[in-house]
């Protein structure tokens, strides 16, 4: 009688535990299908200030952001020069660990924003240009004396405001 019921005790568990796995509550956060589909939560500072940036702002930090952090592992560990086209394929490496890829294609799934990288050498320059009024542009310089810039009315330079930032939930990469 008692193996019966640790039978039925367990039967009873993996029922609940799928449930639970079913909604989502057992589950890690689902990533977004889209860019603009993403829950991550966004925050940009300048001189310890907040900056309020729309959402599709948000989504081009993001963007940068990602891209950013990309062109700082490929010096090491890609076996080809990572433009933005290598990002987004995801670029050849030199050994088991490579650079992984961009989750999206920025310029294909961001209507709001124009995506460039700039290569020379070890440098790099990103920007993300606005499409449309009302939205900021960010700009990266990495590598040597690298920061991140942001215009609030447009196109940004290393004129712009420097702005840092940190980013809680779904990323732009994908890793190998």
């Amino acid at each position: 009688m008692k193996h019966n019921l640790d039978r039925v005790v367990v039967a009873v568990g993996c029922v609940l535990m799928l449930a639970l796995a079913a909604t989502g509550a057992l589950a890690q956060q689902k990533p977004a299908a889209l860019p603009s589909a993403t829950t991550a939560r966004v925050e940009v500072k300048t001189d310890g200030k907040v900056i309020p940036l729309k959402r599709e702002e948000q989504i081009a930090f993001m963007f940068v952001a990602a891209i950013t952090a990309m062109e700082e592992d490929c010096g090491l560990s890609a076996a080809e020069p990572c433009t933005l086209e290598a990002l987004v394929r995801g670029p050849k490496a030199k050994d088991s660990f490579g650079v992984g890829k961009l989750k999206f294609d920025p310029n294909a799934t961001d209507p709001n924003y124009t995506y460039k990288v700039r290569l020379d050498g070890s440098n790099w320059e990103i920007w993300a240009d606005p499409r449309k009024p009302g939205l900021g542009g960010f700009y990266n310089k990495g590598k040597f004396f690298g920061a991140t810039w942001y215009n609030p009315t447009g196109t940004a330079t290393r004129n712009s405001m420097e702005i840092e930032g940190s980013i809680v939930g779904d990323l732009f990469r994908v890793d190998w």
